[in-house]
């Protein structure tokens, strides 16, 4: 497994990634229909493109397995997207190592990241990955046009740097 940068050419590819991850998940499993699925697909896509500069890919040669990104470039780790078959691969605790390194080479002492409480697995996986619950309550998702229960999660880069 590599980790690069993306390029503005696979954006579609990487959309259908982040799509099929949210899909896959208890964000897409608990939605009951609300979203609409055509338009988020085309936003994970438009976010890859436009923001391309800003993903960082682990792929197995020229095959996308996921993606992360920092959409503000500032410590907050904004997406964290595994296709659904190399999940349990280790692809996410790469892409997350990368970008903690990142955040950390730009002078901040810690990450920090949103997920929906009620994604189990994503909970776990960051727990495990060092992250503390910080906060929880409803936040508004522009992407999926209703208020999803988040959790932010806070972990010290310290260490790292």
């Amino acid at each position: 497994m590599i980790l690069r940068k993306a390029a503005a050419s696979e954006a579609t590819r990487l959309g259908e990634i982040g799509f099929a991850s949210w899909c896959a998940s208890a964000f897409g499993k608990d939605d009951a229909g609300r979203a609409d699925r055509g338009r988020l697909l085309e936003e994970f896509t438009a976010f890859c493109a436009m923001h391309a500069d800003k993903v960082l890919v682990a792929a197995e040669g020229d095959r996308p397995l996921g993606w992360g990104a920092r959409e503000h470039s500032d410590q907050t780790i904004s997406d964290l997207w595994v296709a659904p078959e190399a999940q349990g691969r280790g692809v996410g605790a790469a892409l997350l190592a990368a970008l903690e390194e990142a955040i950390a080479l730009d002078g901040f002492d810690h990450a920090e990241l949103e997920t929906y409480a009620g994604n189990a697995g994503a909970v776990r996986f960051y727990s495990r990955q060092g992250y503390e619950p910080i906060w929880r309550g409803m936040k508004f998702s522009a992407s999926l046009n209703y208020d999803l229960d988040k959790i932010r999660f806070r972990k010290s880069l310290r260490e790292a740097a």
